[in-house]
């Protein structure tokens, strides 16, 4: 993978000012990357007086299909909150799909397995892979703030970001879009990773109970991407209900806050339901109870790599109890334990999402591999040496 940053004329002294140790009045500019010898394009906004000693955090927002960046800038103009909360700004522009009659869709399948399916001859991970990392050459942006939200099929791919690129990627906000079959099947994560979703339960293009098409599962319900991030992230399966206040009654729709954390409140899930929206960005059309952008914004940005920022925990002090690990997450036939160097015997039990205990014993061995082709499909919870931790079974 090969990339350079090129700004296109208007943006060359812009590009070059960011560099330098003054600080600069806002602006929107249009900059091109080349990234595999093809070259990307993304609109970006540096905030009032930015200065790249800040160490700015770094977000991403992500068009849909058959889109352009433009058009997500207006739908979710963050310019605002940029200069007030302090960040970078980038829409990146998704480059035309083959497969699709030239339509500028971001790449969610990879393999082309699935039928009536075929990869993008490019690599948008690569891509935002390589924005990443010129954001922080050019603008000193933060590596542990590094955030992304998208529309549609935008959507489905900042999953993806936060699947195959997490060591770069701290949380995402998906509007109007549920898992890829591929992004859900290949997840792994090795941070705790803050996940926004926000969804209409009347989505005629993007189902609240996913897509499957001649017998072939493309997207995951609702309900099953939430439950795979409560298990990637160790979550309590028991979700805190809010009623959003119904600003605008008369947009046909309501929403109900679903909020998902650990013990210590360090890690979370939220998902927006949509009780009756469309395929909507709420905030900009469809829902007006609640502004799609700054919600994701604002619960993104209280998390790092690490976890919530407030939290501040310090990894070296995790007691050996909670050192523990299970994987792979999710699993099929085999579960295997990793008690992480300590080799005493210990008492395991298993436990379904309705907190019914399925399966138990007693592990003696630091890698213990359990039979779990007989669970049922979901999510469960295990529980060993005073604390428990979540996976899925598929």
């Amino acid at each position: 993978m090969k990339a350079s940053l090129r700004p296109v004329p208007q943006a060359i002294v812009f590009c070059l000012g960011a560099l330098l140790p003054w600080t600069l009045s806002a602006q929107l500019t249009t900059e091109v990357l080349e990234v595999n010898g093809q070259s990307r394009s993304f609109l970006q906004y540096l905030p009032q007086g930015f200065d790249a000693e800040e160490q700015l955090p770094l977000m991403m927002c992500f068009h849909g299909g058959a889109g352009v960046a433009e058009d997500q800038l207006y739908t979710g103009d963050l310019r605002d909150k940029a200069d007030e909360d302090r960040f970078v700004l980038v829409y990146p522009q998704a480059l035309p799909d083959p497969n699709d009659g030239g339509s500028t869709n971001w790449q969610v399948v990879t393999s082309g397995d699935l039928p009536f399916t075929a990869p993008n001859p490019h690599s948008d991970i690569d891509f935002i892979s390589s924005l990443i990392d010129a954001m922080q050459l050019l603008h000193n942006v933060d590596p542990s703030r590094v955030y992304a939200m998208g529309y549609s099929n935008g959507g489905g791919f900042v999953y993806d970001l936060a699947c195959r690129l997490n060591d770069k990627v701290t949380g995402v906000g998906a509007v109007a879009r549920t898992m890829y079959a591929e992004s859900y099947a290949n997840c792994e994560v090795n941070h705790p990773t803050p996940i926004v979703t926000i969804l209409g339960t009347n989505d005629f293009n993007s189902n609240y109970d996913g897509i499957t098409y001649a017998g072939t599962l493309y997207y995951h319900s609702s309900d099953e991407g939430n439950n795979l991030w409560i298990a990637q992230n160790g979550l309590q399966p028991t979700a805190e209900v809010t009623a959003v206040e119904d600003v605008d009654p008369t947009d046909g729709s309501t929403v109900e806050l679903y909020e998902w954390t650990d013990e210590a409140g360090c890690r979370e899930l939220s998902h927006y339901k949509v009780i009756g929206g469309d395929h909507d960005w709420p905030g900009s059309f469809g829902n007006m109870d609640i502004v799609s952008h700054e919600v994701i914004w604002n619960r993104l940005k209280a998390f790092n790599m690490e976890g919530r920022i407030s939290c501040a925990t310090d990894g070296a002090e995790e007691s050996q109890s909670s050192a523990w690990r299970v994987w792979p997450n999710p699993a099929s036939d085999a579960l295997v334990i990793d008690l992480d160097g300590f080799h005493t015997a210990e008492d395991y039990a298993i436990f379904n999402a309705s907190g019914q205990c399925v399966m138990k014993g007693t592990i003696t061995t630091e890698f213990t591999p359990l039979d779990v082709d007989k669970l049922q499909p979901g999510l469960h919870w295990i529980r060993l040496a005073g604390s428990a931790k979540a996976f899925l079974v598929q």
